[in-house]
């Protein structure tokens, strides 16, 4: 019986209420910025005061029943936003594969191939085509480049290959549904029915799952990108460049993305150490409010405004790499040439001759092209060996 809970237990209770309802209100936030991403191309407008308002009553409700709360979890809902974002571009890419085969045994010129698959993109993508022409027009420019013109990985000697160029250029949609977390929801509830069962799993099972959505997160996570680029030589700090990499790896100096990243690094163990404190654990949500002011105050004096920008980026744009000749490149600390000499000194550790000829695990890469095709890579590797 409520009533007759004693006023000294009511009050104590503030202090975990406060501390989840703010874990919740953290957790919540993070998972919907993190599912609802701009490169997804989301059409439906997203509604966060709803759903914290939402979450709130149900919050009430399971309290006072007694049953634990539900809440949006990471990493289950940004997976769950990429699984029908994949679901979504086979469908894509199946059907506008088809059309444009059926337009290349017609004969059809590019022009029309191109409009045969701007069609199929806007049929199936369900929006008053009113409405979506004008992006359509911008999300398919690149496919349009690569089946209009003849540029390296478009078409060549004239000859379009609806396999490759369409699954290399097609843009990102979501198949945006409720039917998917209507379906969890019920395996939640029927899970209630199957506790003999679920008891029976072991540990070490449920904490391999965990760790594998964990890593699977990973990718394209700005702070696991900068802690990889910790571990990277300062005599090879130039291949980040020659591949795809983020824009605050040429805009920001290198001591300032390491420091920051140690920073953060540190705050993360520090968050998970307070959870080991057997009679403090429940204010494991403190560092995370801290960091409000942390961001506000402290970082801004320690960080220029617009490197700080970069680096806490909700997301961050992808530059194309750039194969550079000097391989004594390190982001920003790099100098101009004054010589113009293109045979500059080159700073470059053992395992660098042979970074062209093996693997990632040290076998020696197996090549059949033509002389034409690896003349640059040949004369690179040769430049390597004389400077050695």
């Amino acid at each position: 019986d409520m009533g007759k809970v004693p006023q000294g237990y009511i009050f104590a209770a503030f202090v975990p209420a406060v501390m989840i309802a703010g874990l919740y209100f953290f957790d919540h936030s993070v998972a919907s910025q993190m599912a609802q991403p701009k490169e997804f191309n989301l059409k439906k407008p997203p509604c966060y005061h709803y759903d914290i308002l939402i979450l709130g009553i149900m919050t009430l409700l399971c309290g006072l029943i007694g049953l634990p709360p539900s809440n949006g979890v990471l990493p289950q809902s940004p997976m769950h936003t990429k699984s029908l974002a994949v679901l979504k571009r086979q469908l894509f890419r199946k059907r506008m594969v088809k059309s444009a085969k059926e337009c290349m045994k017609q004969k059809a010129s590019n022009s029309e191939i191109y409009g045969r698959l701007q069609a199929v993109f806007i049929e199936i993508d369900a929006t008053p085509a009113d409405a979506l022409q004008p992006s359509v027009a911008h999300e398919l420019k690149d496919l349009k480049d690569a089946v209009m013109k003849g540029e390296d990985g478009g078409i060549r000697n004239g000859k379009f290959d609806p396999e490759k160029h369409i699954d290399a250029y097609l843009p990102v949609r979501v198949n945006e549904q409720r039917l998917s977390n209507l379906l969890q929801s019920l395996l939640v509830a029927a899970s209630l029915f199957a506790m003999p069962v679920i008891k029976k799993i072991p540990t070490s099972v449920l904490w391999g799952y965990f760790a594998y959505m964990a890593i699977d997160s990973l990718p394209g996570n700005q702070f696991w990108e900068r802690m990889m680029l910790l571990f990277i030589t300062p005599g090879r700090r130039y291949k980040v460049l020659e591949r795809a990499h983020a824009s605050f790896v040429e805009s920001v100096p290198y001591k300032n993305i390491a420091t920051f990243t140690l920073f953060q690094l540190l705050y993360l163990l520090v968050c998970f150490g307070v959870t080991w404190i057997p009679v403090a654990g429940i204010l494991f949500p403190l560092p995370f409010f801290l960091l409000i002011s942390i961001r506000q105050h402290i970082l801004p004096k320690l960080f220029h405004p617009l490197h700080l920008h970069e680096l806490d980026a909700a997301d961050y744009e992808e530059i194309p790499g750039v194969w550079s000749h000097s391989h004594g490149i390190s982001f920003k600390d790099r100098e101009p040439n004054q010589s113009g000499d293109i045979d500059r000194e080159v700073e470059m550790c053992d395992a660098e001759i042979f970074d062209e000829l093996t693997t990632s695990r040290g076998e020696l890469k197996l090549r059949s092209v033509s002389f034409g095709d690896n003349i640059l890579a040949q004369a690179r590797v040769l430049h390597d060996l004389v400077h050695f």
